[in-house]
């Protein structure tokens, strides 16, 4: 994983985004919270598994269709698979050495 500072090529809103391989974090500050970097990994991860360009497509379309059910963008991105599984296992340091293929499915519901 590498980390790369950059105000500009963050998000508004976000601390930090992964374009695979990449890390971009919005402050240096980021560089010291353990759990948004681990949050990070688990989307290397899953970006690794679903080759890249298939995760972005998912992600996608998974926002779109939780946008058009809950009509609100920030519940929307909290209710994406890739996004629980990153959120409930940020705070396990071993998380990633036990993690399934494609657990990110498990957090996948209606």
């Amino acid at each position: 994983m590498k980390v790369i500072v950059a105000k500009y090529l963050t998000p508004v809103g976000f601390r930090a985004i992964t374009i695979f391989p990449f890390v971009i974090v919005r402050s240096k500050d980021a560089l010291l919270d353990p759990h948004l970097l681990s949050h990070e990994r688990i989307h290397i991860h899953q970006q690794r598994e679903l080759l890249v360009v298939f995760f972005y497509v998912w992600y996608v379309l998974e926002f779109l269709g939780r946008w058009m059910v809950l009509r609100d963008r920030t519940e929307a991105y909290r209710a994406i698979s890739f996004e629980r599984e990153a959120y409930a296992n940020e705070n396990d340091p071993h998380y990633l050495k036990r993690r399934s293929l494609y657990s990110f499915l498990f957090y996948f519901k209606k």
